[in-house]
Order: C-alpha cells, then structure tokens, then sequence
C-alpha cells in the first residue's frame, strides 16, 4: 500500500511540475519595467505604455543586458501618444553609484516619429538606464518601437 501511495504521489507532483513548465514557457518577458505604470506588448515588438498618473516620471526604463566598448552610444526610440515625455538616459557605476543623466523632452504626436538622443558615458563599464517617462503628474498613454542603444 505505501508503495502504491508512493507511485500515485511521484506520478502527480510529475505532472504539477510539468504544467508549471508550460506556464512558464507562455509567459514572455519583456525587457521594459514599469514604474508607475503597465507595459504590455501590443503587437510583436510594439509596446503600449499605461501611466497611473499619481505622480511625476512614471513610465518605463529599459537596461541593456551587455556592457559596452565605446564611450559614445545613441539612445533610439519610434514613439507616439499624446502628451509631452521625457527620454532620460541615466548612467551608473558598475558598484551602482550614480554617474550623471541627460534628458530630452517630446512633445508626442499621433504618428510615428523616431527620436535619437547622443551621450558620452563616463566609463564603458558603466551601467545605462534608458526610461520615457512622463514630465508631469498625468495618466497617459503612448506606445513605442524600436528601442535601440547603439554604439557609435
């Protein structure tokens, strides 16, 4: 009997861990993080962006998984809403200490528009933190594509 009770046991813990596998493979990451706000993909490699509106710099930020070998790097992004918006690219030491930022407002259209914005890195083992962020407190939308941070 204790073997039985063993065998059904084995057999169902077999296929819990079998369904979580399969969850788990139809959840898709995506490398945005919200803050203040909900990123979902809208199509594939299209991404809409919901604001709570409780506060300033709500939006999203995006860290590049690799460090680079240049100083000079160009942030890239094909963006539109409506609304004004801030690109932030905000630079950190590999221990996390803050470096310095650079920010360029958006003033967002109903049609596509791609923005670039240039930035010397202080180190390129730095750590870059690129974010669209709202200027104002105001629950917004907008949806991007396209997000580069490219070596020049």
């Amino acid at each position: 009997m204790k073997k039985i009770i063993a065998l059904l046991g084995t057999i169902v813990l077999f296929f819990n861990l079998h369904s979580l596998a399969f969850a788990a493979e139809e959840t898709p990451t995506i490398p945005y993080f919200g803050i203040g706000a909900t990123v979902q993909e809208k199509l594939e490699g299209e991404y809409v962006v919901k604001t709570e509106g409780r506060k300033e710099q709500e939006g999203f930020v995006y860290t590049p998984p690799k460090s680079f070998s240049k100083e000079n790097i160009k942030f890239q992004i094909t963006i539109k809403g409506k609304g004004t918006v801030l690109l932030k690219l905000e630079e950190t030491s590999a221990r996390g200490q803050y470096l310095k930022e650079k920010t360029m407002e958006v003033e967002l259209t109903e049609d596509w528009a791609t923005y670039e914005m240039t930035y010397t890195l202080e180190s390129p083992s730095s750590q870059i933190d690129a974010s669209v962020i709202t200027k104002s407190k105001e629950n917004t939308e907008f949806t991007f594509k396209n997000l580069q941070i490219i070596e020049e």
